[in-house]
């Protein structure tokens, strides 16, 4: 949905914004657009740098994950799953994948470059996955839940499975 527009000086384009958050540079003879800016609409639950690298970061809120260029501020990647709210983000430390926590309670893992899925563990928390990491050797993820619990999982390309859970931390009332 369009919320704004204002032409520009010489009168041949517009800028339209809309409630989603961007903004896009339209032709008035043509109406070809291109889409200028963007940002979340919504929360922005959290925030990640990939290790050893600052010229990329990502950013998780309603519906999708951003790849952002840190220097630019260009938008490079949005992965987006409908629907859902992405709660928690974070670069597997050898770069090949970005691992993700929803609040459908799914873990999910996606290729950095494409932001194709690569797995999902389903039922990882009840209520939503709140916190995630991985260990430095890539072979293990943890996970925090809505619910208190730490979940320790064993990944390699073809299985993911829990090895441990904890429900020692438990959250005020």
């Amino acid at each position: 949905v369009v919320s704004s527009f204002i032409m520009n000086a010489a009168g041949d384009h517009f800028f339209a914004g809309t409630d989603k958050s961007n903004i896009y540079l339209v032709c008035l003879s043509t109406f070809e657009h291109e889409l200028r800016a963007t940002c979340h609409y919504d929360k922005i639950y959290d925030v990640a740098f990939p290790r050893g690298y600052s010229e990329l970061f990502a950013t998780c809120s309603a519906n999708d994950i951003r790849i952002w260029h840190a220097r630019t501020r260009n938008e490079l990647l949005r992965i987006q799953v409908p629907g859902l709210t992405c709660l928690c983000v974070a670069f597997m430390p050898d770069g090949k994948s970005i691992v993700s926590g929803w609040d459908d309670g799914k873990i999910r893992a996606f290729r950095p470059q494409t932001g194709k899925l690569m797995f999902v563990i389903n039922d990882a928390h009840v209520g939503g996955v709140t916190a995630i990491a991985s260990t430095s050797d890539c072979r293990r993820i943890v996970s925090g839940g809505e619910g208190g619990q730490v979940r320790v999982w064993a990944i390699d390309r073809q299985s993911q499975k829990m090895i441990a859970s904890m429900k020692e931390h438990k959250a005020p009332p």
